[in-house]
């Protein structure tokens, strides 16, 4: 089995009492309770490193372009006439 690192930090007595009580509402020890809650928050804080984060000016522009219409490209268009062009109907 690896070796399994530590970590140890102090708390008042009144906090611990109250991660205890938190730890058994949720019928976990103290240390998966805490564990638990120190992998929640890491994955609350990848995503928020993963968010794209806008300025106002940045995000303004954003908008103003998703509110302007689609210009298609030429090359698009042309893909477009040639496949209308190949096209069987039916009769």
């Amino acid at each position: 089995m690896a070796k399994q690192d530590r970590i140890d930090f102090r708390v008042d007595e009144a906090v611990k009492a109250q991660l205890v009580r938190a730890a058994d509402a949720y019928g976990m020890n103290l240390s998966s309770f805490l564990l638990a809650a120190a992998q929640e928050q890491m994955v609350r804080a990848a995503r928020r490193v993963d968010t794209l984060m806008l300025s106002p000016r940045d995000r303004d522009a954003f908008l103003d372009a998703l509110d302007q219409p689609a210009r298609p490209l030429p090359e698009v268009l042309q893909q477009a006439k040639a496949r209308r062009a190949t096209r069987i109907t039916s009769a």
